[in-house]
């Protein structure tokens, strides 16, 4: 016994101190490097100062939510999976539903149950799937009007008169481009993943994707045919097809008077544009009552089986989606904080948003929050470039409205599982 004990000491004191205290690690993949990286790095090297032993492996960032969620089922049949994900919002159904995200309720009825974390009180609703929490917020985008005042100014408009209609933006943006054959008046961010501005005016004028049964569309009624009409209706006034990377380019550079598009991009159009000219946002036009947003950015899971990671990983989202980390992501991309707390207390973000009103304007919308729908069945992931087909059809003037919405309507419920007769 002794002399076993002695072998053991030695191989210990070859091996050092790794032998004693093993690292764990922790692999996390994510995407939108533009967006996230920074951001991603800074959190992972603040937990592992936190968490002595600790090791993030931050995967190479993958370039959109939807190859990281082809990752995970890739996973399931090769192996590799990481521990911890960063998923599009609009994927919670899908890696709850394929058995992809563990659920998180275990891990909280110790802790003062979800109240004592200190979201948004919608926030949580995002990442609950059949009455289960299986993700958590970590970063929100809403859409919200870009503008060149500057433009607005020389085309006649002004911000205290600012239109409150699509029809009335998309007039003053006709009007910006006659200013000058170099400048587009008005874009609109048709080309977004999942569909998630179509939705944004479905949803905004009280109508929803699906059917209110829960199977089948919903999108072919009266609020969706607008939607198509308001497409339509940007095209008629000279909207172009410019994709939402070359927007983001061009307004930064003084030739858009007007973008819709994601409120996430407000950092970088501030730090490009500088003093060039006057650059404000506003609310992105919702035109019902009972409208809402479909909140995009995206949701962290737990993706690993293995008991004793599931415990740490849970760590790391708390404290991804703590006060410390959604400071430093809030002020790092502009993506909305989802940390109520962090917003409130003077010593995270409590005087940020007095001091950058332009990301302050989507935070004043999350009263507005909704689910961004992804589509259930084995299509849902073809579905929206199904759907982006048909916005790109109308944007280009390819079609019209009117005879786009029996098409898609019939190319979507083809692709979707066959609806489950009453009992």
């Amino acid at each position: 016994m002794i002399r076993a004990a002695c072998v053991s000491a030695i191989l210990l004191s070859l091996l050092g101190p790794a032998a004693v205290h093993a690292e764990t690690v922790l692999a996390v993949s994510y995407a939108l490097p533009s967006s996230y990286k920074t951001t991603q790095e800074q959190i992972a090297r603040r937990f592992e100062a936190e968490h002595a032993g600790v090791r993030i492996d931050l995967r190479a960032p993958l370039a959109t939510y939807d190859d990281v969620v082809n990752e995970l089922l890739k996973s399931r049949l090769t192996g590799g999976a990481p521990d911890i994900a960063f998923v599009g919002m609009n994927h919670i159904d899908l890696v709850a539903e394929r058995g992809l995200a563990q659920p998180l309720d275990r891990f909280v009825p110790n802790q003062g149950g979800w109240e004592a974390f200190g979201y948004y009180s919608p926030i949580l609703s995002l990442g609950a799937v059949a009455g289960r929490q299986y993700g958590v917020p970590f970063a929100i985008s809403l859409p919200v009007l870009h503008v060149n005042v500057d433009l607005v100014r020389r085309a006649g408009g002004s911000m205290e008169a600012f239109p409150s209609s699509w029809e009335g933006v998309a007039e003053l943006g006709r009007k910006i481009s006659t200013l000058d054959p170099k400048l587009t008046g008005f874009t609109f961010q048709y080309d977004s993943w999942g569909n998630w501005t179509l939705q944004a005016l479905i949803r905004g004028a009280g109508g929803r994707m699906d059917a209110t049964s829960g199977c089948g569309i919903g999108f072919d009624s009266p609020d969706g045919r607008w939607a198509l009409e308001t497409l339509q209706l940007f095209h008629d006034k000279g909207v172009p097809a410019m994709s939402w990377q070359q927007v983001l380019q061009a307004f930064s550079s003084g030739t858009i008077g007007i973008s819709a598009a994601s409120g996430a991009t407000t950092v970088r159009n501030e730090a490009e544009i500088k003093t060039a000219f006057e650059y404000r946002t506003l609310p992105f036009p919702i035109t019902s009552a009972n409208g809402k947003l479909p909140a995009g950015g995206s949701m962290v899971v737990v993706t690993t089986s293995d008991l004793e990671k599931q415990n740490l990983a849970w760590d790391y989202v708390k404290f991804a989606t703590g006060p410390a980390a959604q400071t430093i992501m809030a002020e790092n991309t502009g993506y909305l904080p989802v940390s109520q707390r962090a917003v409130d207390d003077p010593a995270f973000l409590g005087s940020f948003y007095k001091s950058h009103p332009n990301q302050a304007t989507a935070l004043a919308q999350m009263g507005k929050l909704t689910r961004w729908y992804m589509w259930p069945g084995p299509n849902g992931l073809k579905v929206p470039s199904v759907i982006q087909e048909h916005v790109d059809a109308i944007i280009t003037g390819k079609a019209g409205a009117g005879e786009t919405m029996p098409k898609l309507g019939a190319a979507v419920t083809a692709l979707l599982p066959p609806c489950k007769a009453a009992k």
